[in-house]
């Protein structure tokens, strides 16, 4: 996990989640992904979205064996309604990759102008943390 300081963080079984500040929530998913888990990481990112007014998502995928049809839904219904500007997922094989790529386009499906949630992929948290900046400074011009 990232070497900067977590506002707030949880273990939620074999996954975690964490609100690093200004607007970056950190989420590694690992083994396979239940459905109790699903909803406990959608009501953290429910009260993080109550401390910022929009993020930032970046997500470690590489141990994540399985993402069930139920635990899509559950993450599909919430991050819908989420302020996410931008989503980077990083450390994916690339069944990670479709299944990522798959939640995360279809929930963000009606999203325009600066509700867009774009899914980038990088190989590391650096080159992650390098995208989100862009889509930082972008998300901030167009605010202006």
């Amino acid at each position: 996990m990232p070497t900067a300081t977590m506002f707030k963080s949880s273990q939620i079984g074999r996954q975690f989640t964490a609100l690093e500040l200004p607007d970056i929530v950190h989420l590694r998913l690992q083994g396979m992904v239940t459905l109790e888990e699903a909803k406990l990481i959608n009501e953290l990112h429910l009260e993080y979205a109550q401390d910022v007014s929009h993020f930032f998502y970046l997500i470690d995928l590489e141990g994540l064996d399985d993402l069930p049809a139920a635990v899509r839904r559950e993450a599909s219904s919430v991050v819908k309604i989420l302020p996410l500007r931008g989503t980077v997922v990083y450390n994916a094989p690339l069944r990670a990759k479709v299944l990522a790529k798959l939640l995360l386009t279809a929930a963000s499906l009606f999203r325009r102008g600066e509700e867009t949630n774009p899914v980038l992929f990088a190989d590391t948290e650096d080159e992650a943390r390098a995208l989100v900046a862009k889509r930082r400074q972008r998300f901030s011009e167009a605010a202006a």
